[in-house]
């Protein structure tokens, strides 16, 4: 259905304010809104948030806690809720932690996972920060370089910079060469995949999403071999990086320690960096070589019949054209949001 952006934006901040402050839930509104303008309809953060909602008023009788606290780390228990209904209690405690120490980071452990690691980014480059966003994207989808099943999640990483005269560079990605529902959707409506992004058993590329898939285990999760970010050795080493960053290093399991069968949210880890250029004394500079970059890339000859992209610009005009517009929105999803309103 067609529904405004603002009327939207309004609905969700009531249903999040059965759960958060009337502040915190307008904030969580306004980044899943400018969050689901900047990358529907390839993703759908609406669905997303939604999600954590219905997770959070689940399990509102259970409180969230810091398990580490540390003067630039803290480790955050969510006791199955969903993280997004509290971005601005996080984001808040990252800024005045990156204030006082350069830089700062948050384990986010026991929670929904964190599905659209852009929106976690986007706010802060708002608030002048540089942030890094990575999270762990399930088991069992992505093989190791020369392998011939999938091992490790998908492990989605996104950055956000503060830019000029306002404005933000997001970018959010797979570090894998698909990310998993792309494969899911392929074997669905029976498309060929993007050449060379999955092998079949035998470890060879293949187009055939049903040769890169095994369902044996699971209808709704199955073991898909999709390859490394490139499809080379270098990739394959990000996405080992990004699989300790989000497993061992603050206390979650890894992929293959993760219970088989099915997707399990609370053992899912991520993380957010944050660094505080202000602090570390490098605001200008950054912003200088912001714009020195940003202009050798505006004046570069592209290729013919190509345009060379900055990263983020795209998203910041999509949002920038359909913020306060009506937008299609799956029925479902608002069929869900008004139930929790009532």
């Amino acid at each position: 259905m067609k529904i405004n952006t603002a009327e939207l934006e309004l609905k969700l901040a009531k249903a999040a304010e059965q759960v958060v402050s009337k502040e915190e839930a307008q904030y969580f509104a306004a980044e899943t809104i400018e969050t689901h303008l900047r990358k529907a309809p390839r993703t759908n953060p609406l669905k997303s948030s939604i999600g954590d909602l219905e997770a959070c008023i689940k399990h509102n009788g259970k409180k969230i806690t810091y398990k580490i606290d540390l003067p630039s780390f803290i480790s955050i228990d969510f006791n199955s809720h969903g993280p997004l209904l509290y971005i601005k209690k996080i984001h808040d405690e990252l800024e005045k932690r990156s204030n006082a120490n350069g830089l700062a980071m948050a384990a986010f452990t026991n929670s929904q996972s964190m599905h659209t690691v852009h929106a976690w980014v986007q706010g802060l480059a708002k608030r002048g920060l540089v942030a890094i966003a990575v999270s762990n994207g399930g088991p069992n989808a992505v093989i190791p370089f020369n392998g011939t099943r999938g091992l490790f999640g998908t492990n989605p990483m996104a950055y956000g910079i503060p830019g000029e005269n306002g404005q933000i560079h997001c970018v959010d990605m797979a570090t894998s060469e698909i990310p998993f529902f792309e494969i899911k959707e392929a074997h669905k409506n029976k498309k060929p995949l993007r050449e060379h992004s999955a092998v079949d058993s035998d470890g060879n590329f293949t187009a055939d999403a049903s040769k890169a898939l095994d369902f044996s285990k699971s209808e709704t999760d199955p073991v898909s071999n999709i390859v490394p970010m490139g499809g080379g050795y270098k990739g394959y080493n990000l996405v080992y990086l990004m699989e300790m960053l989000t497993s061992g290093l603050i206390n979650m399991p890894s992929s293959p320690q993760m219970t088989p069968g099915g997707f399990i949210p609370e053992e899912h880890g991520s993380i957010l960096i944050v660094f505080n250029p202000k602090a570390m004394g490098s605001e200008a500079s950054l912003k200088s070589s912001m714009a020195s970059v940003n202009e050798a890339l505006r004046n570069q000859k592209p290729k013919a019949g190509e345009s060379i992209r900055i990263p983020g610009e795209e998203d910041s005009k999509r949002f920038s054209q359909l913020k306060g517009q009506e937008i299609e929105v799956d029925d479902a999803l608002v069929e869900k949001l008004n139930e929790i309103l009532k």
